[in-house]
């Protein structure tokens, strides 16, 4: 059996989302592990949070990882401590030039993000979380349960990450990149994903299961294929 059929695939969820953001791909892949966002320390920068993920999932290497959104772009700078498999991004974006200029934008104004009423806002969101606003507008209750889950104290922190991040880590594996062509947080246009799912939003790991688990299918195949034609060829 090859190394690539036998590896952990590790997802990190959105913004300080929690696990239920792939379950319809722990459906698929029942072997998935989402690691839960461990709580920051205030100053704790992106690579030594990565570094102590890394250091927490060193024991499942070789691996794939992978994550959706800000989880993507924390599954690079894992990669970079790893140097797993290969990386799998889910709407997300693979450097500081691929955010949003709204974001960009923002970051003189960072100073606002620790007086962020996180619990209050969640409070108000909640009916975006209903079955009947799931069905109106699925993208946007999407993104509602993201942040209904999330920790305030993780939030918080990832937001002032995103708002920080300049630099791109570094990383031998190959990246494959599943985005949807409706994605109003990080658009389609200023990155270059391998594949584009129609009338995808932020959240395609909800609204499209079917589309990024065959993605991931995909991926798992080509590395399998690969490690086999490496075998041969060692033989």
């Amino acid at each position: 059996m090859s190394k690539a059929a036998t590896s952990p695939l590790i997802l990190f969820s959105g913004l300080a989302a929690d696990a239920n953001i792939f379950v319809h791909q722990k459906t698929e892949f029942p072997e998935l592990i989402v690691p839960e966002w461990p709580i920051p320390t205030s100053d704790e920068s992106l690579e030594e949070y990565a570094a102590r993920l890394a250091g927490q999932l060193r024991s499942r290497n070789p691996c794939v990882i992978g994550g959706a959104s800000f989880g993507g772009i924390v599954a690079q700078h894992v990669a970079h401590h790893l140097q797993p498999l290969a990386v799998v991004l889910i709407g997300s974006v693979r450097a500081p030039s691929e955010l949003p200029v709204c974001a960009r934008m923002a970051r003189p104004m960072r100073f606002l993000v620790p007086i962020i009423p996180v619990r209050l806002l969640q409070c108000l969101i909640r009916p975006l979380t209903t079955r009947f606003a799931r069905n109106l507008t699925p993208h946007l209750s999407g993104l509602a349960k993201q942040f209904c889950t999330c920790h305030p104290q993780v939030f918080k922190w990832s937001l002032l990450r995103i708002l920080d991040w300049r630099s791109v880590p570094t990383f031998a594996c190959p990246v494959f990149h599943v985005h949807g062509d409706r994605d109003y947080v990080l658009p389609s246009k200023r990155t270059q994903p391998d594949r584009l799912i129609h009338g995808g939003g932020h959240v395609i790991s909800l609204t499209h299961p079917a589309e990024v688990n065959e993605s991931i299918r995909d991926v798992l195949n080509q590395l399998s294929d690969a490690s086999v034609t490496h075998a041969v060829d060692e033989s």
